[in-house]
């Protein structure tokens, strides 16, 4: 079977390793790291590239080990063996990583890689917008890999408005949820629609509830989501839910406010509001998963609401910014009796 190396966002080695098998059956995954699963897989590489939480993925042409490794090394190894090269013909540029950065490297290095690409294979050199690219990879877990790129992200995929969700990351929430078929799924913070639309496309639900109570961006949600009868898209304040009853919601999956760049007042107050209305529209056991940075306040209005119990925690980033990510369970009968 051809080995793979996929990259996702720090913090979820568990949720990817477990969730990858429902994308990609007969994956056999071999090791995972920080952000990083390696594994084997005889499927069609398109597949891998429709997995919907990786980031980056690559076919492995060399795999490296040792605490000592370098790149020039790696490329002297590479260029003196017998090239492997999926992708034949168009053009190529090859990248360096080190300790997930991209880095430059002596143009003799470079050289001596770009040459051994073009001679292993009809693909032609262009350093500014090619059709495939390879890259050297050193990781600070002590080894390193020569890949090619499965599949670059389009302009589309790169441009992402102010404090929108990368639809990798908004993925990785959903599989936190585990949603099961006929699921009642809300997200009351919607934004620009990463949640919503990773759940329309990838997760089974029964109905999907998308909330927000800015009219322009529940406007352009409605257009953006499937035509779906079980899809209901409203304006609305995710502290007042009027448009939802009571004990009518399986799973909540929303990334709140963070209370630094909105105007939410107390934030402690705010995380109160918002638990207590959550637990009013959730049903008995049934479960919330959402991002936030302000972690003191958060778990302490968790424990403040006495209802809510916590299942589990991501600890990661966002665009460089400390986050964690709450698994909250609903305890209906404990809500009854406070």
């Amino acid at each position: 079977m051809a080995e793979y190396i996929s990259t996702f966002a720090t913090g979820f080695e568990e949720t990817a390793a477990q969730s990858v098998h429902s994308f990609l059956r007969g994956i056999s995954v071999l090791r995972v790291y920080g952000g990083l699963i390696r594994y084997s897989y005889r499927g069609n590489a398109k597949d891998i590239s429709r997995v919907p939480f990786f980031n980056n993925s690559f076919t492995v042409l060399r795999f490296f080990q040792g605490k000592n490794l370098s790149l020039g090394q790696m490329v002297s190894e590479t260029a003196s063996g017998r090239l492997r090269c999926p992708a034949r013909e168009g053009t190529f540029r090859i990248r360096f990583s080190q300790s997930n950065q991209f880095v430059k490297v002596d143009k003799r290095i470079s050289a001596q890689a770009e040459s051994a690409v073009s001679k292993a294979s009809r693909l032609r050199l262009d350093r500014l917008n090619p059709d495939t690219e390879l890259w050297y990879v050193i990781r600070s877990e002590g080894f390193g890999f020569y890949g090619q790129l499965l599949r670059k992200r389009t302009a589309t995929e790169k441009n992402l408005h102010k404090g929108e969700l990368r639809p990798e990351f908004a993925s990785l929430l959903c599989c936190c949820a585990r949603p099961p078929q006929g699921s009642v799924i809300l997200d009351p913070f919607a934004g620009y629609g990463s949640i919503p639309a990773q759940i329309a496309r990838h997760f089974p639900y029964g109905r999907l509830l998308a909330g927000d109570r800015d009219p322009g961006k529940a406007q352009a949600l409605r257009q953006a989501l499937p035509d779906d009868a079980r899809i209901q898209v409203f304006c609305g304040d995710a502290l007042a839910l009027a448009e939802i009853s009571d004990e009518s919601v399986d799973i909540i999956i929303t990334d709140p406010p963070w209370g630094f760049y909105e105007n939410v007042g107390d934030i402690a107050v705010f995380y109160g509001n918002m638990l207590r209305e959550f637990g009013r529209i959730l049903k008995s056991n049934g479960r919330a998963v959402l991002l936030c940075a302000r972690d003191e306040a958060f778990a302490q209005a968790v424990a403040q609401s006495g209802v809510f119990t916590v299942e589990g925690m991501v600890r990661t980033l966002v665009n460089g910014r400390k986050a964690d990510v709450y698994i909250l369970n609903w305890d209906n009968a404990a809500a009854n009796h406070q």
